[in-house]
């Protein structure tokens, strides 16, 4: 009977073990997946901003452009 029991508990201890290091893996895939799209969006903004910089600059150009060519 005692024997019984002991295996009956090493058995649960066993499927608690597996159980925990299971959602542990699940948790830190979806943690590497998180930051893996919160890279990506960081790198889509940075994108933007230097789009929209470029075309700040290239306005900024014309402007001068036409400044020069209307002083000449």
């Amino acid at each position: 009977m005692n024997t019984a029991l002991v295996i009956i508990g090493l058995s649960m201890l066993i499927f608690v073990i597996i159980f925990y290091l299971k959602r542990a893996k699940e948790k830190r895939k979806a943690r590497e997946e998180e930051e893996q799209i919160k890279a990506e969006e960081e790198r889509i903004t940075d994108l933007k901003y230097q789009t929209e910089k470029e075309k700040i600059k290239a306005y900024g150009e014309s402007i001068n452009e036409e400044t020069r060519n209307k002083n000449k």
